[in-house]
């Protein structure tokens, strides 16, 4: 198993699965070991009950000829996008969506038919946006129909810090006596989802307030004004490098394009 491609993927599924949208009720563990930085068979275990996430990753694995759905590549592919998006082809997702997402039992099924023939007929990639966009039912733990603020919320979102704030903790009572700062919320300049004219787009950029903190516990910390991050849900997954960053808003708009047309 590739342990940084578990903990990458970790850090995108901890927020969904801390809200209870998809996933077994495992948040704390996957916390607790990107805390310690432990990718093992457990978060493995834990990340394969994702109905979702992860049929696509060994989907992309399956057609990139990669045996470890868990590599890095294909992690990355997935949430924020890379060429091994491109060998997957409409035929092959046609069947997947049945067959592993059984998308035609929990969507309409004129909706379904339509889906199928989108993708005969246009460009697509298999990303999260993609299905974020483009499959109006979640098809997570919650099975309601996505709304534009559920869309903004599910999709991942990139941004550049403006602001940290912080708050002074003292460890005293471990016998320090020392005093340390920790990151409770990130400002970020970001473009959100928006929707006119039955079209989706991307607005000019917004300031945003992220979080870091689940219930007491946070794994990223020492970020930093300029720094670029992504986020899901509300919650700072990890830093971009700026490829990272021109990838995620390109696939980010084939989404949107694909839904559009």
């Amino acid at each position: 198993m590739d342990k940084q491609g578990l903990l990458l993927c970790a850090k995108y599924a901890v927020s969904p699965n801390f809200f209870g949208y998809c996933g077994l009720d495992k948040n704390s563990n996957l916390v607790d070991h990107l805390r310690e930085n432990v990718g093992d068979r457990e978060v493995a275990s834990i990340l394969s009950d994702f109905e979702t996430l992860y049929p696509y990753l060994q989907l992309i694995a399956r057609q990139n000829k990669i045996n470890d759905p868990f590599d890095r590549r294909v992690v990355e592919a997935y949430w924020i996008g890379n060429s091994l998006l491109k060998p997957v082809r409409a035929v092959e997702y046609q069947a997947f969506s049945k067959e592993k997402l059984i998308l035609d039992k929990k969507i309409p099924k004129k909706s379904f038919q339509k889906l199928l023939t989108n993708i005969s007929q246009r460009p697509f990639l298999p990303h999260h946006a993609f299905h974020v966009f483009n499959i109006f039912k979640r098809t997570g733990n919650d099975p309601s129909f996505h709304t534009l603020d559920t869309m903004n919320e599910c999709r991942i979102g990139w941004g550049s810090i403006t602001k940290v704030q912080s708050s002074t903790l003292n460890q005293n009572k471990f016998g320090s006596g020392q005093e340390f700062k920790v990151q409770n919320e990130i400002i970020v300049k970001a473009e959100v989802l928006v929707k006119k004219e039955r079209k989706l787009g991307l607005s000019s950029p917004i300031i945003k307030t992220l979080k870091v903190d689940y219930k007491g516990k946070r794994f990223i910390n020492n970020l930093k004004i300029s720094d670029w991050v992504s986020f899901h849900w509300g919650y700072v997954c990890d830093v971009l490098t700026k490829r990272q960053v021109k990838n995620l808003e390109y696939y980010t708009i084939k989404a949107i394009e694909f839904y559009n047309r």
